[in-house]
């Protein structure tokens, strides 16, 4: 069970410059509860071109200096965050902080899928490939196994959580996927269980973040004058627009469009594409 933050921006840009210092303190502040790592993956344009960057740390991310920098100091045209609230039973080191990097492509999960079942779906050499071995690593596998056949990212990440749902009905599926020409995110996760019993033993009382007991699964989604910005529950949610329940969102790298799709693959909503 995670926090996620992700963006995509027209110029090099922080997470601070789209949600403001007290947006990404607060992001941070969210490892209070979600104390099992953290990570961050973003674009950067280099000699060779656009490639990847990626951090993972599997310290607590209240205090961390390298996350502060990451959100507020370190400009990117994109980047996925990940805070990490282990599932019991699931080593926390390196090798299982978020996010997992294969084949260009940036992954990181927030929720839960049953593991002695999804591992049966996968072969060890795919995870080999990602590396850890977490119900988030074996995800991450089905859907570089799609794309590896020729599939689209998009719709290889729609199908996956499509399957896993009708699979697994309490499934916790909230994604973010970051490659050098889109960021996706995906929300299925209706009937999961709520961690209550790590709420309460954390013993935040008050202190818990916002939203958590009702709203603990939330995606929300929100344009700024550069950029456009998705999150997990936790962050004052003002000037946010809900992803829908069974959503896929699809941000273009290069032209900021974002496309919903049903997580069942036909359009969501009214069908349109929102353009900036």
């Amino acid at each position: 069970m995670c926090r996620l933050l992700g963006r995509v921006s027209r110029s090099l840009s922080t997470d601070a410059d789209l949600i403001g210092v007290d947006g990404c303190a607060e992001f941070q502040r969210l490892g209070r509860l979600h104390a099992d790592g953290w990570g961050t993956a973003w674009l950067t344009d280099g000699p060779d071109g656009t490639r990847l960057g990626r951090l993972r740390d599997p310290g607590e991310p209240t205090a961390a200096t390298d996350l502060t920098g990451a959100l507020t100091r370190t400009p990117s045209r994109a980047r996925i965050t990940h805070l990490r609230l282990a599932t019991e039973g699931l080593a926390t080191q390196v090798s299982n902080t978020h996010p997992f990097l294969a084949d260009g492509i940036a992954f990181a999960h927030n929720g839960s899928v049953p593991v002695a079942p999804l591992r049966e779906l996968v072969t060890a050499d795919e995870l080999n490939a990602i590396g850890g071995d977490t119900d988030s690593a074996m995800i991450f596998a089905l859907v570089l196994r799609r794309v590896r056949r020729g599939e689209p990212l998009f719709d290889a990440v729609i199908a996956v959580v499509a399957e896993l749902r009708d699979r697994f009905g309490q499934a916790a599926l909230n994604l973010l996927l970051l490659s050098e020409r889109e960021l996706i995110a995906a929300h299925a996760n209706e009937g999961a269980r709520v961690p209550h019993e790590d709420f309460v033993a954390s013993g935040l009382g008050a202190d818990l973040p916002a939203d958590h007991v009702d709203h603990y699964y939330r995606m929300s989604w929100r344009r700024t004058d550069d950029g456009l910005v998705i999150t997990s529950s936790g962050l004052p949610s003002d000037g946010w627009m809900p992803l829908q329940q069974h959503t896929a969102a699809r941000v273009d790298c290069a032209s900021l469009e974002l496309e919903l799709r049903s997580i069942r693959g036909s359009r969501a909503g009214d069908g349109r594409s929102d353009a900036a």
